[in-house]
């Protein structure tokens, strides 16, 4: 988890990756000009186009997805149980996995679990790939200065309690991007990231970005809970939750084909 103990760390990593990663975003936008200006929903419909994809709502709050390829096939799995704002995140950190990572994939020299634990090299990759796609360096810093002169009288975990609506991502990866581009300070940063912003959110702000989306889409599901890489990733007891709760909503859309027979 990204905390005040080492956030300074995770910004100063960052900087040495900067450069390989601005290639992979360059790369991801010559796709097409939708990735430029609309990247989540360009994401969506690229995965949804080149690969088997699976939204479902994992009850372990620390994992945001996965992705893993079996029978010729590479399936991504999106946890929809998470805040919208950290979903798209992970939507961003999964294409990085898929588009620029398959071949390790397809031979499993890699593991694209993404939880909230601390990240080895190539998470750290994803996450700041992830970061520099969704959130443009001019675009932020022109409506960070917007919110600073607005709500001049307001703290600073507070003004970026507002870029959250802007972005749509997690206030903590706004922190890093904020402080990563110099528009704050390492020691600003390291004050407010563990900043309570639930609790102290605007009373104009919209919720609902907050909220899980909670989507669902099972295609070939069944084929990723039988594969052992999904297995040693995921925690048994959430494995077994989202098992369980597959075959049931499973059984249950049978009983309602049944019905309509009937």
């Amino acid at each position: 988890m990204i905390n005040k103990e080492n956030v300074i760390e995770i910004i100063e990593t960052n900087k040495d990756y900067l450069q390989q990663v601005q290639v992979y975003v360059d790369k991801t936008q010559e796709i097409g000009i939708a990735f430029r200006y609309s990247p989540i929903e360009a994401i969506k419909n690229f995965l949804a186009r080149n690969a088997n994809l699976i939204m479902f709502p994992s009850d372990d709050l620390q994992y945001g997805g996965l992705v893993t390829y079996k029978n010729g096939r590479y399936f991504i799995h999106i946890n929809t149980n998470q805040p919208k704002t950290y979903e798209n995140f992970i939507w961003a950190h999964e294409f990085y996995h898929f588009h620029f990572e398959a071949d390790k994939i397809k031979a499993s020299h890699i593991r694209t679990f993404a939880d909230g634990s601390s990240p080895n090299e190539n998470e750290r990759i994803a996450n700041l790939f992830a970061s520099e796609l969704l959130i443009n360096s001019s675009v932020l810093k022109a409506i960070f200065a917007e919110v600073r002169e607005t709500y001049a009288g307001d703290k600073l975990e507070n003004q970026v309690i507002r870029l959250i609506q802007t972005f749509k991502l997690p206030y903590k990866c706004l922190v890093i991007k904020l402080a990563q581009d110099g528009l704050i300070t390492l020691d600003e940063a390291v004050d407010i990231i563990d900043y309570d912003y639930r609790n102290h959110l605007p009373s104009d702000f919209d919720n609902s970005i907050l909220t899980p989306s909670r989507s669902v889409q099972f295609a070939s599901l069944s084929e990723l809970l039988n594969d052992p890489v999904v297995k040693e990733n995921l925690r048994a007891s959430d494995y077994q939750s989202i098992n369980t709760t597959y075959y049931s909503h499973m059984n249950h859309l049978g009983g309602l084909r049944d019905k309509e027979k009937e």
